[in-house]
Parts: structure tokens; sequence; C-alpha cells
């Protein structure tokens, strides 16, 4: 097996420099190439173990999403999360970081020996956690008591003493209200994501602030789970008692659900009934008519998130707070009130 100072042997440079070359230090160009050409005629592998001890760092981080038994399990079951994921590794490879997913429940009677082993285990080095619903989260302790370096996707909730990087649900809800008061829209519904959803309860505060500062003061409501067969239920059982002329989905697979829904019952979407969604992930193309939506910039999230937490690994910040605005992604689905032009 080819060592780090055969390398350095075949280049006329010591191992010191060698590793420099290797791991994008400063050394002279013509060193670093050369060094480089080398490696790869000798297939050189380097040692994780050696650069560890060399560097005090694994350049690896973790990605961790949050679960809950008690709902529908999103990061499985859609693709909302891929967007993030893309922004994660994005940043992660340009570093020459390695990235590690997981995925554990809230539950999980394990989760404090869990979080316990990450903060003191040398193979990584920082973490993204992705929380979801509103629930006490003891593991923040242990990470802020061993100074172990973690950003937070969407704070809310968490207090203002952690590490984060929000998604400003509640400017979302406000655009989507804003757009129905313009269409002139007054019979308005809401098919929204599971209660105890952070999404879902800042989603819903933003949209009912918007609609009281336009003076609408009626919202029929229901809820869902964020998959498509939820969206299609909720929307079945909302036209037991009012057809609206606009629904608000807290997410782009419930307001799939929902226009099929519409159609079966022979509503025409926007000419009967406005729809707009939030995410604006893939599915919203993939529909009839494509999809008006709120555009929450995952992948903006995922590198900014990992900007965050290698800011924090390589000593360049000590706190991270940051937010990243919604905008809205005007489609095929929305229409003014007929009778209001």
């Amino acid at each position: 097996m080819t060592t780090l100072k055969d390398v350095a042997e075949m280049a006329g440079v010591s191992t010191a420099t060698a590793s420099l070359a290797l791991n994008d230090r400063r050394v002279n160009e013509m060193t670093r190439l050369r060094v480089l050409a080398i490696a790869r005629q000798l297939n050189y592998v380097p040692n994780r173990a050696g650069r560890m001890l060399h560097t005090g760092r694994a350049r690896t981080i973790c990605l961790l999403f949050m679960t809950s038994p008690r709902h529908a399990d999103i990061v499985h079951h859609t693709s909302l999360f891929y967007y993030l994921i893309e922004g994660v590794l994005a940043v992660a490879d340009e570093a020459k970081y390695s990235l590690r997913l997981e995925v554990k429940s809230d539950e999980d009677q394990d989760l404090v020996t869990f979080f316990d082993h990450v903060a003191g285990d040398r193979s990584l080095d920082g973490i993204i956690i992705v929380p979801q619903f509103l629930t006490d989260y003891p593991f923040l302790h242990t990470l802020k008591t061993k100074n172990f370096p973690y950003v937070l996707f969407r704070p809310s909730r968490f207090g203002s003493d952690v590490n984060y990087v929000d998604i400003e649900n509640a400017i979302g809800g406000r655009l989507v209200a804003e757009l129905f008061a313009q269409l002139k829209h007054r019979k308005i519904a809401m098919i929204n994501g599971p209660e105890t959803h952070v999404d879902a309860i800042e989603r819903e505060r933003g949209f009912l602030e918007g609609l009281s500062n336009a003076g609408i003061h009626s919202l029929v409501k229901r809820s869902g789970d964020f998959l498509i067969q939820s969206g299609f239920l909720a929307m079945k059982s909302l036209l037991e008692e009012v057809t609206p002329d606009a629904l608000f989905c807290a997410n782009d697979y419930m307001a799939a659900g929902a226009i099929k829904c519409l159609w079966e019952a022979g509503l025409r979407v926007p000419q009967d009934v406005s729809v707009v969604g939030y995410d604006n992930n893939d599915i919203c193309e993939g529909i009839i008519p494509s999809l008006t939506t709120v555009d929450h910039r995952l992948e903006e999230l995922g590198q900014c998130l990992a900007e965050g937490l290698l800011a924090l690994i390589e000593g360049d910040s000590t706190c991270i707070r940051k937010s990243i605005e919604p905008r809205m992604i005007q489609r095929g689905s929305h229409a003014p009130r007929v009778g209001s032009l």
C-alpha cells in the first residue's frame, strides 16, 4: 500500500509538505501540482486516521432529520428534503468535508445517549439538526455543554440562544394571504399540516395575520399530514361544508391531492377555486394546472446551514443567527375571483 512517505520521496519533498499539498494548504503551486500528480500516479489514498491525528478534525459533518412516530414520515415519503441535502452537499464537497445522514425519532429512548456519543465522537466535527415538531429537545443542552458545533434548521420555539438558520414560515403565509386579497377572494379555506409541526404553526400564523390585515376574518380549515392523500381527504371534507373560491395548502403535496379532489367534484382550478401550495418542490410542475406556491429556498437553506456549521468548526464564527425569506412563485393555479374585474 502506498504511503504518504512514498509520495513525498518521489516528489522530493518532506512528508509535511506533501500532506499540506494534498489538503489544499498553502504551498508553492508547482509543488502542489507535482505532489498531486504523483499521488494519482501511485494511487495514493489518504489515511483518515492519520489525517485526524494531524489536523484534529475528521472533516465529516452530520445532517440529522428528526421524525415522530405519531406523524407521517415526510423524510422518507416525499422529496422535500432532497433539496436541502443538495445544498448541504454542495458546500461540504467544496470544503472537502464528508456528509453523514441520520434519521432519528424524537421519541427514541436512546436519543440523549446518541447525542452524548455525537458530542464525544472524534469521527464527526459538527452536526446540522432538522427538528420538525414541538417537543422538548434535551440534546441541545448536551451540545452546548460540550461545546460541540451545531446548527438548527427552524429555531422557532427552541429559544434565542441557539445556532440556527430560519426560513421565515410566517412571512410565507402572509404572502399567500396578500395574493388572495389582491385577487379579491373572500371565501377562503386552508389545509394545514399537523398541529404540532413547526412549519404548520408558523405558516398558519402568518396566513391569519395577512388575512386580518386585509380585513378578511373568515377561514374554514382542515388538517392533513403533508402527504397527497391527506390533501384529497381534507378537501373532500371541506367541500361538505363550503365551496371556497381560494384554498391555501401548507405544502405542495397536499395541494396536489386537493386539486385532484376538486377535479373529481367538477370544480375547475383556477376558474372556480384558486389553489396555492408551499415548498416549491418537484410536484408543482407535474400537475395541471402548474401550482402557484411559496418557495422557501431549501437548497439555499442547506448551503447556509452548512456554511454556518463550517464557520463554527473552523473557528471563523462563535454563533450563527440567520434567516432566509421565502418568495412567491406564480404559476397557473390562481386567478381573480369571478366578477372582481
